[in-house]
């Protein structure tokens, strides 16, 4: 396991601990976690992910995915366990930063996550009849049977013990000099082992003390620890002896050297802890009692000592609130415990709702919930858990922030019941459900929303089209295309556009220069330079005699003649003759923007002026809204005419379901059809 401190050491970690940041007091009993049927022998923590062993050898784990460690790389945080495909037949677990290791029945070493792009755990080769494993940041150590202690990963600062530093090593290499090893511990990047004479020996990034100055060294082989004996098991800076009683050094960060002493400071040498007997397992500033009483203490920010504040303690203190404890992890953030029943506890950061189906800054110790809240994805919105961060998710069906862990770099609204997502966890996008699982398996490149059942996706070899199912509509790649509508969508094969049917078939032979997507069942196409439209059957019904062309989104449709914007209509007669600097698509109002003399008004099909130009930009009416600019700001009107707010924004997007995203200087979110903030949320300006 690790030193609860390791971010003070390595800034990074707080980087990634960004999106995993989650008050109310409400102490438990054991009893109270009945619920959870799946009974557990072993729990292991790691930074910000955890895992448990149950009766049947599985292993369990909830927290961080964003590498892959809990096994499943379409879902970036998992706030409730889940079985760990491929982590079977287990009998020891553990977990470093961004990964997780098991030790099978049958001595075999498994790891997933460090960013392999895989979710299948890989056997680590060239180790066997494995007793023990330590992991931590970016390495791990393995104690064999024979007593000998291997390692394998980074090798910064010779970590893996083996004389030499610098190197990453993938096959374990073995920590020179170590025999009769009974324990061993993994910190940040520091080694160290128990060996049967109760002494400790430790290489690695050691913290080296001299006339008062401490500066970390590089030390490639084990030496000796003085001042430390009769050690039974270690924990990063903490030991346990075999008397019962524990002992402590290393830095002093809000008084977790636990002695009293708040000032931050290194300790070197290990300080006995009275308050500590008849101690059996200690993790971090964590130590249980033989009896199943949890001591805790140190930093409290954010409930993790688990005393249903945020005061730090300085010396150890009892918790009340649960007992019957068999196991202690210590996260950076989030403490779990297992009791001796069988069941799993956690508390501390949960303002994301990591560790509890209801989200509060500050948990109490409380029973790990075993099935995830069901809860609706609705509208996308930018998310900022921090001062440092910018992602994004959802809000519900409700209004209210989804806080479910999960680290998304984009996301998109919901189409036809699926909506597309940028993790974080991968680099790739995927789709989810309204509920926030994944819909299937497939992570794509670059995505589209889903039109008639079928989504565009892109991979290194091109574009695509899936179904609602993930299965790819015949075999074909294509370097562009459009969305599907009236059955039909068009792709590009060479130089030249074609239309395919839903099963993927062409069907309309690739002819034209460029292509858009249907509306009404007329699409727009350029043949020789000029555009004009085509019906399903791909017949030429208006002459391609424009320099531009919009599309049949309403009654008529914007073209292009001799440098002036006009509309017509299905026939290809002209319903207003083309007149305007520019226009834009008819909607269900019967209105469509256009512009004369630099500003822009509103025609109706007759070409009546009914809202006459004056403003810098505006948008097509959806909804009956629309949205105008003035001096860089943007307002929203009716069809009247009349403007439901001021000018306000510097962005707005079509209205949908009653609702239209906006962004004012200082806020984004919803307005409804009245112009009142559905949701509404500061802007975060990033460092």
């Amino acid at each position: 396991m690790h030193s609860m401190y390791s971010r003070l050491k390595f800034v990074l970690l707080a980087l990634c601990a960004l999106l995993l940041c989650g008050t109310s007091y409400q102490g438990v009993s054991a009893a109270a976690a009945g619920s959870q049927s799946v009974k557990f022998t072993k729990i292991a923590g790691g930074y910000y992910h955890f895992l448990a062993l149950d009766t049947e050898g599985n292993t369990w784990g909830w927290g961080n995915n964003i590498n892959g460690q809990l096994g499943d790389h379409n879902v970036s945080y998992h706030n409730v366990p889940v079985p760990i495909k491929g982590f079977e037949n287990v009998k020891i677990i553990d977990a470093g930063y961004d990964h997780s290791t098991v030790v099978k029945q049958d001595g075999t070493v498994w790891q997933l996550g460090q960013g392999q792009d895989d979710s299948v755990p890989r056997q680590i080769s060239g180790i066997s009849d494995v007793i023990d494993i330590a992991d931590s940041a970016y390495y791990t150590l393995a104690l064999r049977k024979d007593g000998t202690v291997w390692g394998w990963g980074s090798n910064k600062v010779g970590q893996l013990g083996n004389g030499q530093s610098g190197n990453d090593e993938v096959v374990p290499v073995q920590v020179q000099s170590l025999s009769n090893v009974t324990a061993i511990s993994a910190s940040f990047d520091e080694g160290l082992a128990v060996t049967s004479d109760g002494n400790v020996w430790r290489w690695g990034g050691v913290i080296q003390c001299s006339g008062g100055k401490c500066k970390k060294e590089i030390v490639t082989s084990p030496g000796l620890f003085n001042g430390l004996s009769s050690v039974k098991s270690l924990s990063g800076d903490i030991a346990l002896l075999q008397d019962g009683t524990v002992v402590k050094w290393g830095i002093n960060y809000q008084g977790s050297i636990g002695t009293g002493e708040m000032q931050y400071s290194y300790f070197k040498d290990p300080i006995p802890l009275p308050s500590l007997t008849d101690i059996v397992q200690v993790s971090g500033t964590h130590a249980v009692t033989k009896e199943g009483q949890v001591w805790s203490w140190g930093p409290n920010e954010y409930g993790q000592v688990g005393d249903g504040t945020t005061e730090s303690r300085p010396r150890p203190i009892k918790l009340s609130k649960i007992d019957n404890v068999a196991e202690i992890a210590s996260g950076e953030e989030i403490t779990a415990a297992l009791t001796r029943d069988g069941q799993l506890f956690e508390w501390g950061n949960n303002k994301e709702g990591q560790i509890s189906n209801e989200p509060a800054n500050i948990m109490a110790p409380t029973p790990v919930p075993m099935t995830r809240q069901t809860v609706t994805y609705a509208l996308p919105i930018p998310w900022h858990p921090n001062d440092w961060t910018f992602a994004w998710t959802y809000l519900d069906d409700k209004g209210s922030v989804v806080k479910d862990g999960q680290t998304y770099y984009r996301v998109k609204p919901f189409s036809e019941g699926l909506a597309a997502v940028h993790r974080a966890a991968n680099d790739l996008w995927s789709f989810i459900t309204p509920t926030g699982e994944p819909a299937f398996p497939g992570e794509y490149k670059l995505i589209r929303d889903f039109h008639q059942g079928r989504a565009a996706v892109k991979d290194d070899k091109g574009w695509q089209f899936i179904n609602t199912k993930g299965e790819y509509i015949g075999q074909n790649r294509y370097p562009d295309l459009n969305d599907f509508a009236s059955g039909l969508a068009p792709v590009l094969v060479g130089k030249k556009w074609g239309y395919i049917n839903l099963s993927g078939q062409m069907v309309i032979a690739p002819q034209f220069s460029s292509a858009q997507s249907y509306a009404n069942n007329l699409a727009a196409v350029q043949i020789n330079g000029k555009w004009g439209f085509i019906d399903t059957k791909g017949k030429l019904v208006i002459k391609a005699v424009y320099s531009a062309a919009g599309s049949f989104t309403g009654p008529a449709a914007a073209v292009k003649q001799n440098g002036k914007w006009g509309f017509i209509n299905k026939a290809g007669a002209w319903i207003i003759k083309s007149q305007f600097e520019d226009a834009k698509a008819f909607s269900n109002t019967l209105l469509a923007p256009v512009k004369i003399k630099g500003k822009w008004g509103y025609t109706n099909l007759q070409g009546k002026l009914s809202i006459s130009p004056q403003y810098d930009d505006a948008a097509s009416f959806q909804e009956g809204l629309a949205s105008v600019k003035k001096n860089g700001l943007w307002a929203i009107m009716n069809s009247s005419g009349k403007r439901i707010t001021g000018f306000e924004f510097v962005e707005v997007r079509p209205y949908s379901n009653k609702l239209a995203w906006v962004v004012t200087k200082t806020d984004n979110g919803y307005i409804d059809s009245t112009g009142k903030w559905y949701y509404k949320a500061k802007i975060v300006k990033l460092p």
